[in-house]
């Protein structure tokens, strides 16, 4: 008889286009915050980001979104 397993794992398949995400570096200097502290926002969960292939991407909604609100 199989074990009962409460934990429930989502995985969710996310459709990326490459010409709307940006390196780290470059969201940083978007942004204009530094490099250590995009990945602090990241390890937050302040900033979606998406993996791909071993790559940290940030979403050209993202870094437009953290710019806007830096601006109020």
């Amino acid at each position: 008889m199989p074990k009962r397993c409460d934990t429930v794992l989502f995985m969710t398949k996310v459709l990326v286009d490459t010409g709307e995400v940006y390196t780290t570096t470059e969201a940083a200097k978007l942004i204009g915050i530094g490099y250590a502290t995009l990945y602090r926002r990241i390890k937050a969960g302040e900033l979606f980001v998406v993996k791909l292939a071993g790559r940290t991407l940030v979403p050209k909604s993202e870094v437009e979104r953290i710019k806007k609100a830096t601006r109020h």
